[in-house]
């Protein structure tokens, strides 16, 4: 009998083939002690990286919580003082840039309360060096500080701040925001080529793309300024809604970053975020009022212009922006130093 018979004949007795070589098996058994130690590390390397991110999006979590928190907690009143704010929504149209929206805003961090007086486009009053125009012409003509000596001597106050805000800018941080919630009062259809206009919105309460909300803001078909106004200290209302929301909150850093990008202003850092702080309050806990400048229909060589009734604008002066009034000789200083700055440019 040889080998191979042998070897058969112990299989078939003992169900079992001839003893491994013990090489093998200790080769065999390395084989698998490397591979579950390869395993094992790709596991720890794994729950590092998992760690290392959660961690990361937990930090970025709570800075933007704290932030929220440091806005609401922060006391706002050593930041920015009581003072009135000119606001301008600048449109540029072609090769011209027209304050489309003129508001005057007075901050009251004391007493935790925003006024905010809101003046037509086309209220006709004296632009130096221009004569009577188109208030909203007064930024074509000579840009913020023009606008601010212009607005300054009409309401005869003192403006000393002043924002200005892109609003193709404020399409694209509304559209950050994912749209804002307007309740539209009517069909508006509106096109006007040369402003670049073009108005399509159905009635209704609708979530508003940026495009779509300034189409609400620009509308011009019912009734003229006043009417805009209106629409525009909704929209105000419906903005601050949307940025409070919960979701919007925790992304507050980026938001008001994102803010700041489409404004200019001669606040310094320090005021901005007092100006952030307080604004934040109130909107919690404070009163905002709304209001505008009031007149009768005015046509002059075919041109329409909103003549403002002076007695109800020193009414409303005295009611939201009472305090700082400008004397007769500083509005007349103002007007001398317009002059010159315009010989100057002329020369």
């Amino acid at each position: 009998m040889d080998d191979k018979q042998a070897q058969e004949l112990i299989r078939k007795i003992y169900g079992k083939g001839p003893t491994q070589d013990p090489q093998q098996t200790n080769s065999h058994d390395h084989n698998k002690k490397g591979l579950k130690k390869r395993i094992i590390l790709g596991i720890l390397i794994v729950a590092i990286l998992l760690s290392s991110i959660f961690g990361f999006f937990i930090a970025i979590f709570s800075r933007f919580m704290l932030f929220d928190a440091l806005l609401t907690l922060m006391p706002g009143e050593g930041l920015i003082e009581e003072t009135n704010i000119l606001i301008l929504g600048v449109d540029g149209v072609g090769y011209v840039n027209r304050s489309d929206t003129i508001m005057v805003a007075r901050i009251s961090p004391q007493s935790q309360k925003v006024s905010i007086v809101s003046i037509p486009r086309d209220a006709r009053v004296e632009i130096q060096g221009h004569g009577e125009d188109k208030i909203t012409h007064a930024y074509a003509f000579g840009g913020i500080e023009l606008s601010k000596s212009t607005v300054e001597i009409f309401l005869g106050i003192k403006i000393p701040y002043y924002i200005v805000i892109d609003m193709a800018g404020l399409r694209n941080l509304i559209d950050e925001l994912g749209g804002v919630t307007i309740d539209v009062e009517k069909k508006m259809y509106y096109v006007d080529s040369s402003q670049g206009l073009f108005v399509n919105l159905n009635p209704g309460r609708q979530r508003l793309s940026g495009k779509d909300a300034l189409s609400y803001l620009r509308y011009r078909k019912d009734g003229g300024d006043l009417t805009r106004i209106g629409r525009q200290q909704r929209f105000i209302k419906a903005f601050a809604d949307q940025i409070s929301l919960s979701g919007n909150t925790l992304r507050s850093p980026q938001i008001v970053f994102k803010l700041l990008g489409y404004m200019h202003s001669n606040l310094n850092t320090r005021q901005v975020i007092g100006l952030a702080v307080n604004l934040r309050k109130i909107y919690d806990y404070g009163s905002i009022r709304m209001t505008s400048i009031q007149g009768g229909d005015n046509m002059v060589n075919g041109v329409y212009y909103m003549r403002p009734d002076m007695a109800r604008v020193k009414e409303v002066v005295n009611s939201y922006l009472k305090t700082d009034i400008i004397s007769k000789e500083v509005i007349n200083d103002k007007k001398e130093s317009i002059d010159r700055r315009i010989i100057n440019s002329n020369n």
